[in-house]
């Protein structure tokens, strides 16, 4: 926590010097420090944008975990990461081998660094030489990113200790005990309902776009509120560990079904907003306003988003060397590949669906097509007027199974199809961090768990297939089956969720509150070798890639062992 007080002064420092960086300005410079930056209604200003700078810390495609980064998709069954990173705590991770002295430290340092900071603006705030109105609404944001940077926190490490509003300096007391989960939720909880009360619904455009609306503070209470809902947290704890205390750091003693209710009611809060709604497309080709969703800067699906410029970053990180990327960082399972479904709706376990496993990706749900690059794939490609093929099939070049992709597909999540790493344009994406179609999915489940498979809930899922390009079928169920038992509705929506949201930081998350980790990740994931025979057509045979063990102490991140030893009042949690 030293540490992290040192670093949070230096950062101000560093920061505010930039804002005057005309290294030919021979003035004499000002010494910066609280009470000059605080007395200056620009640097003020620009010091909480500025906290903003690590909201997407933990969603991050380039996540740090290792030598070239990659995002939480290669802890779960979504994606493989490259081998060219030994080091990677992903590795550590999937292969059971995660302990208290190897753990990435990033999420705990930087979250209590941005929590110091905001703390050290609420104690300035009354010099702040802004108007009344605005001065609420930053405190209001403020308010709102400390509740951000704990809920990361608690859903890595489960409670955590909480500051208050209190500036810890090098001379106080760090060796502070973890608050209880419920003690942690609550203050999250807390916070936004603070900061709800004093920020607008939206920014009409304006420059101040991207900044929190009412509509994200909301849509956390709703993250926060399901997950705590869910068999880990309500309830489930004794299967990790039997010890009391710290039973009540990691979620509640016992299952309440009344906290699906909570999250129902947190989830329609949003949508009653009237504020969202799904990106649709004025193209006819089926799923456009799915991937038209991520090429946007502005639209009127994100509720919470890391504001970036013009940019290719998802191709640089995705794309495959035959468009410029050799090292590309997401190899899709083929666990992720066969959670698609047919344009239909129906799964391809389905007999009725249509789907023939000599022609697997033919008539998928269109999401399929902006989610994975599978062999014969189209892709954008400088020099030719057309998008060319990605193929991937054994001696097929540069793209082929086993010499980049170890699963035989390259992920398409988010990519804008006509950029590639090398050539096409920019654009202007920025990562979505909560968006509707979440909170339509929030909804269904907690209406599901607490009421069962109600008409609202296939109405939440029914917007989700619709805008995604799913046929609407004879019954208008666009592929669901009618009058399913709250069991087949929860099956239903936990793909959904996995469609959906994939790459999009969910997954991992989703499978240990459900608390079915030890079911789905503690297996050999699998890839797809393909061989083209002379006539021209394909073979297709299943291939073990990599093998992911969990154990049960994995739903919860070990603490930082250097953290525990400078403060022994904190708990490790249980198994490290």
């Amino acid at each position: 926590m030293k540490k992290y007080i040192m670093i949070t002064l230096s950062a101000i420092m560093l920061w505010c010097s930039s804002c005057d960086s005309d290294f030919l300005d021979q003035k004499v410079l000002t010494v910066l420090n609280e009470e000059t930056v605080f007395t200056d209604s620009l640097r003020s200003v620009q010091y909480l944008t500025g906290i903003y700078a690590d909201i997407n810390f933990s969603w991050s495609l380039n996540r740090t975990m290792g030598v070239g980064g990659m995002g939480l998709y290669a802890a779960s069954d979504e994606g493989d990461l490259d081998n060219a990173q030994p080091n990677s705590y992903v590795l550590r991770l999937i292969a059971g081998a995660g302990n208290a002295s190897n753990v990435d430290k990033t999420i705990w340092t930087v979250a209590y660094q941005r929590i110091r900071g905001i703390n050290l603006m609420l104690r300035n705030k009354d010099k702040i030489p802004v108007s009344a109105a605005l001065k609420t609404r930053m405190i209001a944001e403020a308010k709102f990113l400390r509740a951000w940077y704990y809920f990361t926190l608690l859903k890595h490490y489960g409670g955590i200790s909480l500051m208050g509003d209190k500036v810890f300096e090098l001379t106080d007391n760090l060796n502070i005990a973890r608050s209880s989960y419920e003690e942690t939720l609550n203050y999250i909880l807390g916070e936004c309902d603070v900061a709800a009360a004093d920020l607008p619904l939206n920014y009409n455009g304006t420059p101040d776009y991207g900044r929190i609306t009412k509509g994200a503070v909301l849509a956390l209470k709703s993250r926060a509120l399901l997950y705590a809902a869910s068999p880990l947290f309500n309830g489930g704890i004794a299967t990790v560990t039997t010890d009391a205390n710290l039973s009540k750091l990691l979620g509640y003693s016992n299952a309440d079904p009344e906290r699906w209710k909570k999250a129902l009611d947190a989830a329609e809060a949003v949508i009653n907003l009237n504020q969202y709604v799904l990106n649709t497309s004025t193209s006819t080709t089926p799923g456009a306003g799915f991937y038209e969703t991520f090429t946007k800067r502005i639209n009127n699906e994100y509720i919470f988003t890391f504001m970036r410029g013009n940019n290719k970053y998802v191709e640089n990180l995705f794309d495959m060397p035959s468009r410029g990327n050799n090292t590309p960082k997401c190899f899709p399972f083929q666990e992720m590949v066969d959670a698609f479904g047919m344009k239909n709706g129906l799964p391809i376990t389905d007999d009725k669906s249509g789907y023939n496993p000599n022609d697997p990706y033919t008539n998928r749900d269109p999401r399929f097509y902006y989610t994975i690059i599978y062999n014969g794939a189209l892709r954008f490609r400088s020099g030719f007027s057309t998008e060319q093929p990605v193929y991937s099939y054994v001696g097929s070049g540069s793209d082929q199974i086993y010499t980049i992709t170890t699963t035989g597909y390259y992920c398409y999540k988010m990519i804008d199809k006509t950029a590639v790493t090398a050539g096409g344009s920019e654009t202007g994406r920025c990562d979505p961090l909560i968006r509707y179609a979440e909170i339509l999915l929030n909804a269904a489940e907690a209406n599901n768990e607490y009421y069962g498979a109600t008409t609202k809930v296939y109405d939440y899922l029914i917007q989700i297939r619709k805008r995604a390009g799913i046929t609407a079928g004879a019954d208008n169920l666009y592929g669901l089956k009618a009058n399913m038992t709250k069991e087949e509705m929860r099956s239903a929506i936990m793909n959904e969720r996995r469609v959906e949201l994939a790459f999009e930081e969910h997954r991992y998350w989703d499978v240990r509150r459900w608390k079915i980790a030890e079911q789905i990740e503690n297996k050999t994931m699998t890839g797809m070798e393909i061989n083209r025979l002379a006539n021209g057509t394909y073979t297709y045979t299943k291939i073990s890639t990599r093998q992911h063990v969990f154990k049960p102490e994995m739903y919860f991140w070990p603490i930082p062992q250097s953290e525990i030893i400078k403060a022994p009042a904190l708990k490790q949690n249980p198994g490290y």
